[in-house]
């Protein structure tokens, strides 16, 4: 595995409200240029965000909003944004399961390595949603835009010549973004339902090593040989890939 040491930075957060995690890629390099500005977003879930939130997001250039969460979620935390602002378009990567079931609490690996394993049509298929969205911004959420909208992104940053340690950086922010208010609500919220939540829940919920995105990159390039065939053995062909880059890459 690569080394983590790095300068790299992720994009700052970006302050709408009723979110915690919504950043942009804009600027990180790429082969032939740098992620566009307005082009590739991601966030935590969009159920609290209110009226001006919404408009607030359409202005950032977002046409559509790609939503990994399952319909177990979706019941309990809607979308707050009103289809006619944005389109969202729902593909969850684990489909009737938040997380695969894999014991009562399946680590972060255990969760990344099922996504590159047994998803991996879940998350090509993600990636083909942002290729061939309308012209525009696209968002990629789940409920705290860090595991599976982490993957997403990861993949798609690999795919269009990001470095890996842009990515890695990309990828660790999200821990800074949800410690405090959001990672206590949640651990409240789960601690209210099955009592004190244990140091596996506590890193489910909040913790972004660098070390986990680095391994399922590595997963991906021994099982797949990296992801761009990852794409093409699942769906994927030379014009989606370049209708990908073009649309993030300038």
């Amino acid at each position: 595995m690569e080394s983590l040491a790095s300068s790299a930075r992720a994009g700052a957060r970006i302050p709408i409200a009723g979110t915690y995690n919504l950043r942009s890629a804009a600027g990180y390099p790429a082969v032939s240029g740098a992620i566009r500005p307005g082009s590739l977003f991601r966030s935590d879930a969009l159920h609290r965000v209110d009226a001006d939130g919404a408009r607030e997001l359409a202005a950032q250039g977002i046409v559509r909003i790609v939503d990994l969460r399952d319909d177990a979620e979706l019941g309990r935390a809607p979308s707050a944004v009103p289809p006619a602002l944005v389109e969202t378009v729902h593909h969850p990567i684990f489909a009737g399961a938040a997380i695969p079931q894999i014991g009562a609490a399946p680590s972060l690996a255990e969760i990344y390595r099922s996504i590159a394993t047994d998803r991996v049509v879940a998350l090509t298929g993600a990636v083909r949603r942002i290729a061939d969205a309308p012209e525009g911004g696209v968002l990629v959420n789940c409920t705290a835009g860090k595991d599976r909208t982490g993957m997403v992104i990861a993949t798609t940053l690999s795919v269009v010549g990001v470095p890996r340690e842009q990515i890695v950086a990309d990828y660790v922010a999200s821990e800074t973004h949800l410690a405090g208010e959001w990672a206590e609500a949640m651990l409240a919220s789960f601690t209210a339902q099955h009592g004190v939540a244990p140091e596996s829940v506590r890193e489910l919920v909040a913790s972004s090593p660098a070390a986990l995105i680095a391994e399922a990159l590595d997963l991906i390039e021994e099982l797949h040989g990296g992801a761009e065939r990852m794409l093409l053995a699942h769906g994927f062909d030379a014009a989606a890939l370049a209708r990908l880059r073009d649309r993030l890459v300038g």
